[in-house]
Protein backbone atom coordinates (compact mmCIF):
# COMPACT_ATOMS: atom_id res chain seq x y z
CA UNK A 1 0.00 0.00 0.00
CA UNK A 2 2.85 2.27 0.48
CA UNK A 3 1.07 4.68 2.73
CA UNK A 4 2.85 7.07 5.24
CA UNK A 5 2.26 6.18 9.09
CA UNK A 6 -0.25 8.23 10.70
CA UNK A 7 -1.60 7.86 13.77
CA UNK A 8 -5.12 10.40 15.03
CA UNK A 9 -6.65 10.26 18.34
CA UNK A 10 -10.13 11.80 18.55
CA UNK A 11 -11.35 12.94 21.88
CA UNK A 12 -14.93 13.78 21.93
CA UNK A 13 -16.13 16.91 23.38
CA UNK A 14 -19.61 16.39 22.77
CA UNK A 15 -21.28 12.55 23.89
CA UNK A 16 -22.89 11.92 27.25
CA UNK A 17 -19.68 10.62 28.52
CA UNK A 18 -16.20 11.27 28.07
CA UNK A 19 -15.09 9.13 24.48
CA UNK A 20 -12.34 8.77 22.23
CA UNK A 21 -11.32 6.23 19.25
CA UNK A 22 -8.36 6.50 17.16
CA UNK A 23 -7.92 6.30 13.59
CA UNK A 24 -4.54 5.09 11.15
CA UNK A 25 -3.11 4.15 8.02
CA UNK A 26 -5.41 1.19 8.07
CA UNK A 27 -8.81 1.29 5.85
CA UNK A 28 -11.70 3.05 9.04
CA UNK A 29 -15.52 2.45 7.71
CA UNK A 30 -17.91 5.02 8.08
CA UNK A 31 -17.54 5.69 12.16
CA UNK A 32 -20.64 7.31 14.09
CA UNK A 33 -19.78 10.51 16.37
CA UNK A 34 -20.50 9.60 19.59
CA UNK A 35 -23.09 13.12 19.79
CA UNK A 36 -25.26 13.80 22.53
CA UNK A 37 -29.14 13.72 20.62
CA UNK A 38 -28.96 17.68 21.25
CA UNK A 39 -25.83 18.25 19.30
CA UNK A 40 -26.99 16.04 15.99
CA UNK A 41 -25.15 13.62 14.29
CA UNK A 42 -22.73 13.27 12.43
CA UNK A 43 -18.89 10.48 11.74
CA UNK A 44 -16.16 10.23 9.55
CA UNK A 45 -14.08 7.50 7.54
CA UNK A 46 -10.70 7.01 6.87
CA UNK A 47 -9.36 5.62 3.65
CA UNK A 48 -5.54 4.38 3.29
CA UNK A 49 -4.18 4.87 -0.81
CA UNK A 50 -1.52 3.73 -2.80
CA UNK A 51 1.37 6.18 -3.05
CA UNK A 52 1.47 7.59 0.27
CA UNK A 53 -1.55 9.09 0.68
CA UNK A 54 -4.51 9.12 3.57
CA UNK A 55 -7.70 10.36 3.27
CA UNK A 56 -10.59 11.17 5.44
CA UNK A 57 -14.27 12.71 5.26
CA UNK A 58 -16.25 13.89 7.91
CA UNK A 59 -19.54 15.08 8.23
CA UNK A 60 -21.77 16.81 10.93
CA UNK A 61 -25.23 17.15 10.93
CA UNK A 62 -26.95 19.97 13.51
CA UNK A 63 -30.17 20.32 15.34
CA UNK A 64 -31.82 23.69 15.56
CA UNK A 65 -31.65 23.71 18.79
CA UNK A 66 -27.83 24.68 18.54
CA UNK A 67 -28.20 26.20 14.96
CA UNK A 68 -25.82 29.57 14.64
CA UNK A 69 -23.57 28.27 17.89
CA UNK A 70 -19.54 27.79 17.92
CA UNK A 71 -19.46 24.25 19.33
CA UNK A 72 -15.88 22.35 19.61
CA UNK A 73 -16.70 18.75 19.10
CA UNK A 74 -13.45 17.30 19.79
CA UNK A 75 -9.89 17.53 19.86
CA UNK A 76 -7.74 15.86 17.28
CA UNK A 77 -4.25 14.47 18.03
CA UNK A 78 -1.67 13.94 14.97
CA UNK A 79 1.35 12.38 14.78
CA UNK A 80 3.71 10.95 11.58
CA UNK A 81 6.43 9.03 11.10
CA UNK A 82 8.17 11.77 8.83
CA UNK A 83 6.72 15.83 7.68
CA UNK A 84 3.46 15.45 6.16
CA UNK A 85 1.37 17.69 4.20
CA UNK A 86 -2.31 17.97 5.42
CA UNK A 87 -4.82 19.19 3.61
CA UNK A 88 -8.22 19.87 5.55
CA UNK A 89 -11.37 21.48 2.98
CA UNK A 90 -14.81 22.11 3.48
CA UNK A 91 -17.43 21.31 0.61
CA UNK A 92 -19.49 22.81 3.24
CA UNK A 93 -19.66 24.88 6.00
CA UNK A 94 -16.86 26.65 8.01
CA UNK A 95 -15.00 25.67 10.99
CA UNK A 96 -12.89 27.59 13.09
CA UNK A 97 -9.79 25.90 14.23
CA UNK A 98 -7.29 25.48 17.43
CA UNK A 99 -4.47 24.85 16.33
CA UNK A 100 -1.19 24.34 18.21
CA UNK A 101 0.85 24.95 15.56
CA UNK A 102 -0.91 28.88 14.87
CA UNK A 103 -0.57 31.75 17.21
CA UNK A 104 -4.42 32.43 16.13
CA UNK A 105 -7.35 30.61 15.10
CA UNK A 106 -7.20 29.44 11.21
CA UNK A 107 -11.01 30.25 9.82
CA UNK A 108 -11.65 28.16 6.47
CA UNK A 109 -14.18 27.41 4.55
CA UNK A 110 -16.06 29.20 1.57
CA UNK A 111 -13.01 28.46 -0.85
CA UNK A 112 -10.46 28.64 1.84
CA UNK A 113 -8.98 25.69 2.60
CA UNK A 114 -5.85 24.74 5.79
CA UNK A 115 -2.56 23.44 4.90
CA UNK A 116 -0.18 22.10 7.75
CA UNK A 117 2.93 20.87 7.62
CA UNK A 118 4.42 18.60 10.21
CA UNK A 119 5.33 15.45 12.19
CA UNK A 120 2.48 15.94 14.81
CA UNK A 121 -0.18 18.34 16.31
CA UNK A 122 -2.88 19.18 18.24
CA UNK A 123 -6.11 20.58 16.95
CA UNK A 124 -9.31 21.17 17.76
CA UNK A 125 -11.94 22.46 15.51
CA UNK A 126 -14.38 24.43 16.43
CA UNK A 127 -18.14 24.41 14.32
CA UNK A 128 -20.10 27.03 12.89
CA UNK A 129 -23.48 24.89 13.40
CA UNK A 130 -25.29 27.37 10.90
CA UNK A 131 -25.20 25.21 8.43
CA UNK A 132 -24.61 21.24 7.92
CA UNK A 133 -20.33 20.26 7.88
CA UNK A 134 -18.45 18.25 5.46
CA UNK A 135 -14.62 18.43 5.76
CA UNK A 136 -12.03 16.01 3.66
CA UNK A 137 -8.53 15.84 4.84
CA UNK A 138 -5.44 14.60 2.51
CA UNK A 139 -2.65 13.53 4.34
CA UNK A 140 0.89 12.95 2.50
CA UNK A 141 4.22 12.54 3.63
CA UNK A 142 7.12 14.53 2.58
CA UNK A 143 9.08 11.40 0.65
CA UNK A 144 6.06 10.53 -0.93
CA UNK A 145 4.87 13.99 -2.37
CA UNK A 146 8.88 14.17 -3.54
CA UNK A 147 8.14 10.69 -5.90
CA UNK A 148 4.73 11.70 -7.08
CA UNK A 149 5.50 15.37 -7.97
CA UNK A 150 9.03 15.36 -8.16
CA UNK A 151 11.58 16.62 -5.38
CA UNK A 152 12.06 20.06 -6.69
CA UNK A 153 8.44 20.72 -7.55
CA UNK A 154 7.27 19.29 -4.02
CA UNK A 155 9.36 21.72 -2.09
CA UNK A 156 7.95 24.45 -4.08
CA UNK A 157 5.08 23.59 -3.50
CA UNK A 158 5.57 23.56 0.53
CA UNK A 159 7.78 27.13 0.40
CA UNK A 160 4.32 28.81 -2.01
CA UNK A 161 2.24 27.48 0.49
CA UNK A 162 3.93 29.69 3.26
CA UNK A 163 4.70 26.14 4.97
CA UNK A 164 8.33 26.87 6.29
CA UNK A 165 9.75 26.87 8.56
CA UNK A 166 8.08 23.57 9.68
CA UNK A 167 5.71 22.75 12.05
CA UNK A 168 3.40 25.42 10.62
CA UNK A 169 -0.43 25.93 9.59
CA UNK A 170 -1.87 28.47 7.00
CA UNK A 171 -5.22 29.48 5.20
CA UNK A 172 -5.21 30.08 1.89
CA UNK A 173 -7.84 30.58 -0.88
CA UNK A 174 -8.25 28.13 -3.29
CA UNK A 175 -10.26 28.25 -7.23
CA UNK A 176 -13.26 25.75 -6.72
CA UNK A 177 -11.70 24.52 -9.69
CA UNK A 178 -8.63 22.94 -8.07
CA UNK A 179 -10.30 21.44 -5.37
CA UNK A 180 -13.16 20.18 -7.01
CA UNK A 181 -11.32 17.04 -7.44
CA UNK A 182 -10.47 16.94 -3.87
CA UNK A 183 -13.93 17.45 -2.95
CA UNK A 184 -15.53 14.61 -4.82
CA UNK A 185 -13.07 11.82 -4.06
CA UNK A 186 -15.15 9.57 -2.10
CA UNK A 187 -18.25 8.11 -3.58
CA UNK A 188 -20.39 6.38 -0.48
CA UNK A 189 -22.39 4.12 -2.93
CA UNK A 190 -18.76 2.19 -4.57
CA UNK A 191 -17.61 -1.15 -2.75
CA UNK A 192 -14.81 -0.41 -0.98
CA UNK A 193 -11.74 -1.06 -3.66
CA UNK A 194 -13.63 0.53 -6.26
CA UNK A 195 -13.87 3.43 -3.71
CA UNK A 196 -10.79 3.63 -2.63
CA UNK A 197 -9.74 3.45 -6.70
CA UNK A 198 -11.99 6.64 -7.60
CA UNK A 199 -10.10 8.84 -4.44
CA UNK A 200 -6.55 7.89 -5.65
CA UNK A 201 -7.69 9.02 -9.45
CA UNK A 202 -9.05 12.28 -8.35
CA UNK A 203 -6.81 13.45 -5.39
CA UNK A 204 -3.65 12.81 -8.45
CA UNK A 205 -5.78 15.37 -10.24
CA UNK A 206 -6.02 17.52 -6.53
CA UNK A 207 -2.16 17.79 -6.15
CA UNK A 208 -1.49 18.78 -9.70
CA UNK A 209 -3.63 21.48 -9.89
CA UNK A 210 -2.53 22.38 -6.36
CA UNK A 211 0.79 22.74 -7.95
CA UNK A 212 -0.25 23.98 -11.19
CA UNK A 213 -2.04 26.89 -9.02
CA UNK A 214 0.48 27.73 -6.48
CA UNK A 215 3.69 26.88 -8.86
CA UNK A 216 3.21 27.87 -11.68
CA UNK A 217 5.05 31.02 -12.09
CA UNK A 218 8.02 29.26 -10.66
CA UNK A 219 7.53 26.52 -13.08
CA UNK A 220 7.82 29.56 -15.88
CA UNK A 221 11.45 30.83 -14.72
CA UNK A 222 12.73 27.13 -14.90
CA UNK A 223 12.37 26.70 -18.46
CA UNK A 224 8.92 27.14 -19.48
CA UNK A 225 8.88 30.45 -21.14
CA UNK A 226 8.66 28.16 -24.63
CA UNK A 227 5.81 26.27 -23.54
CA UNK A 228 4.04 28.91 -22.31
CA UNK A 229 4.55 30.93 -25.25
CA UNK A 230 3.65 27.91 -27.62
CA UNK A 231 0.51 27.42 -25.59
CA UNK A 232 -0.94 31.17 -26.06
CA UNK A 233 0.14 31.20 -29.77
CA UNK A 234 -1.99 28.18 -29.91
CA UNK A 235 -4.81 29.50 -27.93
CA UNK A 236 -4.35 33.21 -30.41
CA UNK A 237 -4.53 30.78 -33.59
CA UNK A 238 -8.11 29.20 -32.19
CA UNK A 239 -9.53 32.51 -31.12
CA UNK A 240 -8.82 34.37 -34.46
CA UNK A 241 -10.64 31.49 -36.07
CA UNK A 242 -13.63 31.27 -33.32
CA UNK A 243 -17.27 31.91 -34.49
CA UNK A 244 -20.06 32.71 -32.02
CA UNK A 245 -20.08 32.69 -28.47
CA UNK A 246 -16.67 32.03 -26.71
CA UNK A 247 -16.73 29.47 -24.24
CA UNK A 248 -16.14 30.16 -20.43
CA UNK A 249 -12.55 30.70 -19.67
CA UNK A 250 -12.49 27.62 -17.58
CA UNK A 251 -13.05 25.84 -20.49
CA UNK A 252 -10.90 27.03 -22.43
CA UNK A 253 -7.94 26.77 -19.75
CA UNK A 254 -9.27 23.14 -19.43
CA UNK A 255 -8.66 22.63 -23.24
CA UNK A 256 -5.22 24.08 -23.67
CA UNK A 257 -4.06 22.38 -19.85
CA UNK A 258 -3.75 25.27 -17.34
CA UNK A 259 -5.67 27.07 -14.74
CA UNK A 260 -8.16 29.58 -16.11
CA UNK A 261 -5.58 32.16 -14.40
CA UNK A 262 -2.82 31.22 -15.17
CA UNK A 263 -3.72 31.15 -19.21
CA UNK A 264 -4.82 34.73 -18.98
CA UNK A 265 -1.75 35.65 -17.47
CA UNK A 266 0.36 34.20 -20.02
CA UNK A 267 -1.84 34.92 -22.96
CA UNK A 268 -1.65 39.01 -21.38
CA UNK A 269 2.05 38.49 -21.24
CA UNK A 270 2.35 37.93 -25.27
CA UNK A 271 -0.12 39.92 -26.44
CA UNK A 272 -0.37 43.12 -23.79
CA UNK A 273 -4.43 41.88 -23.39
CA UNK A 274 -6.52 39.75 -21.50
CA UNK A 275 -8.01 37.13 -23.68
CA UNK A 276 -11.59 38.47 -23.20
CA UNK A 277 -10.29 41.99 -24.49
CA UNK A 278 -8.38 40.42 -27.25
CA UNK A 279 -11.46 38.76 -28.58
CA UNK A 280 -13.64 41.43 -28.18
CA UNK A 281 -11.46 44.34 -30.13
CA UNK A 282 -10.67 41.56 -32.54
CA UNK A 283 -13.92 40.80 -33.16
CA UNK A 284 -14.96 44.71 -33.52
CA UNK A 285 -12.37 45.57 -35.73
CA UNK A 286 -13.01 42.60 -37.91
CA UNK A 287 -16.42 43.74 -38.11
CA UNK A 288 -15.43 47.06 -39.00
CA UNK A 289 -13.72 45.70 -41.83
CA UNK A 290 -16.84 43.49 -43.26
CA UNK A 291 -19.28 46.20 -43.07
CA UNK A 292 -16.83 48.58 -44.52
CA UNK A 293 -16.12 46.17 -47.44
CA UNK A 294 -19.52 44.33 -47.66
CA UNK A 295 -23.02 43.74 -47.28
CA UNK A 296 -23.28 41.33 -44.80
CA UNK A 297 -26.70 42.25 -42.28
CA UNK A 298 -25.83 43.76 -39.02
CA UNK A 299 -27.83 40.76 -37.38
CA UNK A 300 -26.14 38.12 -39.10
CA UNK A 301 -22.78 39.91 -38.81
CA UNK A 302 -23.86 40.44 -34.61
CA UNK A 303 -24.61 36.53 -34.06
CA UNK A 304 -21.18 35.38 -36.11
CA UNK A 305 -19.28 37.56 -33.59
CA UNK A 306 -21.64 35.83 -30.48
CA UNK A 307 -23.32 39.00 -29.83
CA UNK A 308 -27.20 37.67 -28.48
CA UNK A 309 -28.96 40.60 -29.84
CA UNK A 310 -27.62 43.24 -32.46
CA UNK A 311 -28.39 46.12 -30.28
CA UNK A 312 -25.74 44.95 -28.07
CA UNK A 313 -23.41 44.70 -31.11
CA UNK A 314 -24.40 47.78 -32.07
CA UNK A 315 -23.99 49.44 -28.30
CA UNK A 316 -20.26 47.68 -27.94
CA UNK A 317 -19.26 49.19 -31.34
CA UNK A 318 -20.12 52.78 -30.84
CA UNK A 319 -18.39 52.25 -27.57
CA UNK A 320 -14.90 51.17 -29.07
CA UNK A 321 -15.06 53.50 -32.52
CA UNK A 322 -17.31 56.05 -31.70
CA UNK A 323 -19.84 55.71 -34.03
CA UNK A 324 -22.55 53.35 -34.44
CA UNK A 325 -21.71 50.02 -37.51
CA UNK A 326 -25.29 51.58 -39.25
CA UNK A 327 -23.29 54.80 -39.55
CA UNK A 328 -20.52 53.58 -41.15
CA UNK A 329 -22.06 51.65 -43.76
CA UNK A 330 -24.11 54.53 -44.81
CA UNK A 331 -20.89 56.00 -45.46
CA UNK A 332 -19.69 53.48 -47.25
CA UNK A 333 -22.53 53.13 -49.24
CA UNK A 334 -22.07 57.05 -50.42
Amino acid sequence: MNTPNISASFDWLVGNEPANSKVDTADTPWMAAPFSKDIGTGGLESWGLAMGMVVTHSRYQFTSEIAGQLVPLVTIKVDFAEPTLMVQSLPKGRVIQHDSLSPRNLVYGDGVDLFRYCEQAVITPVMDTSHDIENITLFMGQSRLADLIGAQLAQTLIQRLDLLPIPKSVVKPVPSHVNRSLHHCLHSEYSPALKKLWAQARILDFITDLSNHFCERKNETLGGEKQARDRVQAVHEYLIKLEGKLPAIDLLALQFGRSARALNEEFQSEYGESIFSFVVNHRLNSAHEAIKNSSVPLKQLAEKLGYAHVNHFSAAFKKKFGYPPGSLRKHFKA
